[in-house]
């Protein structure tokens, strides 16, 4: 079997590039396709978040350096039909040893092309940056999905992501396909509708038509170190992580229609739900509930993520001209309030002097 790779890929960082991996591949596999997960972060939160140990002894890197097969790196997850090749804490030093090396940009596709892995999906989750691997990881693809999300910067982040897709399609990978665009942490006020609207009249059908909400229930899943289409998969996240997996699966099935071959129909939206729902029960057990101040850390990382180094009050002004553009009656009828009460305060204050003066016999 000849599975169909694609990478997750965005030079910026802190936008869900890894909850959107391991979210697409635990709803891959509960639509009854099976899985493998390259992890190419030295981070390894896609190792964390599938239930494997950033510890083990051989990961990607080993591959990479050719110090281990296949059979000895990839591990089974929590998850049916999830399989994992994990990062290392080692593979922060890989950009030296693959400099050193022939080809060193097709390395990652010579290893896959060899080990000839038995799956429907390869879900790459790649670093920030344009570094070695995340070339590596585009070299390999078939396809690639960008996340981004809804702030002023996300423009940013596209025009500098766009040009080094299109570096790898004209030079090491002709084939690869931008399968599609997909906004994360997505915010509901009118700043964020703008840019969303600006980005998709610019790359019209690219961009899938689910949108990742900001949902508290993301960051609690990240802190007791699951996908949330597990850890809640009936929380609004979880449901559009599902209606992307539907699209995506879409996609997929038109692309390889157009090249003449046939896949497989996935299980159907209410199947994948019921097996979502039957593995968090399962792992409800053996999961613990995030402490308070972990969870506090992962939301301050989120929101130095959306607001980056803005004071407490800074952020707060800027919740608040949110709320008022999306809510123009209530700003109106609180300006009507400051007035009338500005003008009654006025008039007391000339009545007050007016009875002063009499009082002391001015008039």
């Amino acid at each position: 079997m000849k599975p169909y790779i694609v990478a997750i890929f965005n030079q910026k960082g802190g936008i869900s590039k890894t909850t959107t991996s391991t979210n697409l591949a635990v709803c891959l596999a509960a639509h009854g396709k099976s899985v493998v997960v390259i992890d190419l972060d030295s981070q390894g939160d896609s190792t964390k978040s599938l239930g494997v140990d950033p510890n083990s002894k051989k990961g990607i890197y080993d591959l990479f350096i050719g110090s281990a097969e296949l059979a000895e790196v990839i591990q089974q997850t929590m998850f049916e039909g999830v399989r994992v090749i994990p990062s290392t804490y080692s593979l922060a030093g890989i950009e030296i040893k693959l400099s050193e090396m022939k080809d060193s940009q097709r390395t990652l596709s010579a290893i896959i092309s060899q080990a000839q892995l038995d799956c429907d999906y390869v879900v790459i989750d790649c670093p920030p940056a344009l570094g070695i691997l995340p070339i590596n990881a585009l070299a390999t693809a078939h396809a690639v999905i960008i996340p981004v999300t809804a702030t002023p910067y996300a423009n940013d982040g596209l025009l500098r992501t766009l040009p080094s897709i299109k570096y790898v399609q004209e030079g090491l990978n002709k084939a690869l396909l931008l399968q599609g665009v997909l906004f994360t942490i997505h915010d509901r006020h009118k700043s964020a509708r703008k840019i969303s609207q600006l980005i998709r009249a610019r790359l019209g059908g690219t961009v899938y038509a689910a949108e990742i909400p900001r949902d508290n229930m993301v960051i609690e899943a990240a802190a007791a170190r699951l996908p949330v289409c597990i850890y809640a998969p009936r929380s609004s996240a979880a449901q559009a992580h599902l209606n992307f997996t539907g699209e995506f699966l879409d996609r997929h099935q038109k692309i390889a229609a157009k090249a003449g071959t046939e896949v497989e129909p996935p299980l159907s939206r209410e199947v994948a739900l019921g097996r979502l729902g039957r593995w968090q029960v399962e792992l409800a057990s053996k999961v613990s509930r995030p402490a308070d101040d972990r969870l506090r850390q992962k939301e301050d990382q989120l929101d130095r993520m959306l607001y980056g180094n803005r004071t407490q009050f800074e952020r707060w002004h800027l919740s608040l001209i949110h709320y008022f553009i999306d809510h123009r009656l209530y700003l109106m009828a609180l300006l009507v309030v400051i007035m009338v009460s500005g003008l009654f305060a006025l008039s007391m204050g000339f009545e007050g002097l007016r009875l002063l003066s009499s009082a002391i016999g001015l008039s």
